[in-house]
């Protein structure tokens, strides 16, 4: 990754990161450890996954779907998540994190409020920028480990780690739901279930 691009991966996480504590919020306005976390994560592999050259016309938007682009791609969010945790003064390995908290029961929120809440907004700003969808999940995985951090006194960050694991999981494997037509017409765009920039 080149110095430029770098800049551009530091401004989106903290773009993501702001967007996340502002829109992932419960009904009177609270943020809430693990919507936050969990929305976050999600967020990172639903980026991911929506760069992978995966014919989703025919499948059902929610359905799961394994793929080696998944398990590569799942990896490298993983790094980013435990080397930005690192920066941010905590040690976690994967063979430390509870494995209890792997579960999407933790959130108030479903993955498609999620991505209710967050596809439009996260859109107009790679529309904005030079940076490619790949890149974008990146920024999204590190804002998970900054929200991590934020939350640690609530939640611990091998508890956390889990679920932000868990989160990339489900984006990574769950056909997006198609972007619609006011989203795409935003930006003079045809309908489709992948975003065109690559990284």
């Amino acid at each position: 990754m080149t110095g430029i691009s770098f800049k551009h991966v530091v401004a989106a996480t903290a773009h993501f990161h702001r967007l996340v504590r502002a829109r992932l919020v419960t009904e009177d306005g609270l943020a809430h450890a693990q919507t936050q976390i969990l929305g976050a994560a999600r967020l990172a592999g639903l980026l991911m996954f929506r760069s992978f050259r995966v014919d989703i016309a025919t499948l059902a938007p929610g359905m799961r779907l394994l793929s080696e682009e998944a398990e590569l791609h799942g990896a490298r969010l993983r790094e980013v998540l435990l080397a930005t945790l690192q920066q941010l003064g905590h040690a976690l390995h994967l063979d430390e994190v509870d494995h209890h908290c792997k579960s999407a029961a933790l959130s108030r929120l479903a993955f498609v409020e999620v991505h209710e809440r967050l596809t439009l907004p996260v859109l107009a700003y790679l529309e904005q920028s030079p940076m490619g969808v790949r890149d974008a999940a990146v920024a999204a995985a590190s804002a998970t480990a900054g929200l991590i951090h934020d939350h640690a006194p609530a939640m611990p960050a091998h508890q956390a780690g889990a679920l932000a694991l868990h989160g990339f999981e489900e984006g990574l494997t769950t056909v997006p739901w198609p972007l619609t037509s006011t989203c795409a017409s935003i930006f003079g765009l045809p309908s489709r279930g992948y975003i065109s920039t690559m990284s």
